[in-house]
């Protein structure tokens, strides 16, 4: 176990290289920050300052080379190589308020207000040009709230919670979970949410569970190909303090879920018993994460430390 120090703030969100040899951190307020772990007292490389509001999507590329996240309605990219940072909008007209990409970075949603009012796909070009994204999709956001969008690993499929936005009292109107496909935006299936709060959603590594959180319940919904969601199980944390971040081990069959109350939750997805619990004394968790390989996992409190660790698969 080792103690890593960013900058003094929340941990917003966590990402490991492919590798498992950096991790990466969003610090509120403070901005992005990067270990490499290789060394034996690692010092924290800031990519990008405090200014502007993160937004979530905190991940490397796939060769490990670039950190990309999301901010101010733009999605950034560090490359790593360079030591330079871009920027891309996705802009349709003129306000791109949100940005979300798939695991592999093939696929992009983003979201759009005034006066365009929509949720637009699209896919990375042929010609491996990072420049090239092509427009796949577009749905009308006029008369639906859309919150927090989220895609399967591989793509294929995405998430997302809606509402009617229609009525004077439109904020309170039932929410509803919505899977679609990724490349088409073809209506798949919808499920119920008991909750008036929005929280995000996550897709496990097959595809086959969507998971969230509201205070100190967890939400599983299997994902039948096509086919309504249905209600949700939902799975209470004992000590009845809220949940704050998910994350599911590579294989599938753990789900580690960060708390309030100090610590890591791990819970097996086949019968969602919690099978073990990790706790250092750190604060309250806000994030968490696990090594493509499943070897190590790491979370990030309030004070701004990350704690990584040993797991077994």
């Amino acid at each position: 176990m080792r103690v890593l120090k960013a900058a003094e703030g929340v941990i917003l969100d966590l990402a490991f290289s492919p590798d498992g040899n950096a991790i990466a951190a969003a610090v509120e307020f403070q901005g992005v920050f990067l270990w490499n772990l290789g060394s034996h007292t690692p010092s924290p490389i800031r990519l990008a300052n405090g200014t502007g509001s993160y937004q979530g999507g905190l991940q490397f590329s796939r060769n490990g080379r670039t950190v990309c996240w999301v901010a101010d309605g733009a999605r950034r990219e560090f490359d790593r190589d360079g030591k330079t940072t871009s920027e891309r909008s996705f802009v349709v007209t003129r306000l791109t308020i949100g940005v979300t990409q798939s695991q592999d970075g093939n696929r992009v949603a983003s979201q759009h207000g005034f006066p365009d009012f929509c949720l637009t796909g699209w896919r990375a070009g042929d010609n491996d040009s990072d420049d090239e994204w092509i427009r796949t999709w577009n749905i009308s956001t006029a008369d639906v709230a859309v919150e927090r969008p989220t895609f399967s690993p591989d793509g294929r499929l995405f998430a997302m919670l809606a509402r009617s936005a229609v009525g004077d009292r439109w904020s309170s109107n039932p929410r509803r979970v919505e899977v679609r496909d990724g490349a088409t935006s073809a209506l798949l299936g919808t499920g119920d949410y008991p909750y008036s709060i929005d929280e995000p959603l996550q897709f496990s590594p097959d595809g086959q569970q969507l998971v969230g959180f509201n205070d100190m319940t967890l939400l599983v919904w299997p994902v039948p190909a096509p086919g309504p969601l249905g209600t949700p199980k939902l799975i209470r944390n004992d000590t009845r303090k809220q949940f704050t971040a998910l994350a599911y081990h590579p294989s599938g069959r753990q789900l580690y879920a960060a708390s309030n109350d100090e610590a890591v939750h791990v819970f097996d997805t086949t019968h969602w018993e919690r099978v073990r619990r990790f706790s250092w004394g750190m604060g309250r968790l806000k994030s968490v994460a696990i090594s493509p390989d499943g070897t190590l996992a790491g979370a990030g409190g309030d004070r701004g430390d990350v704690v990584i660790w040993d797991v077994d698969g």
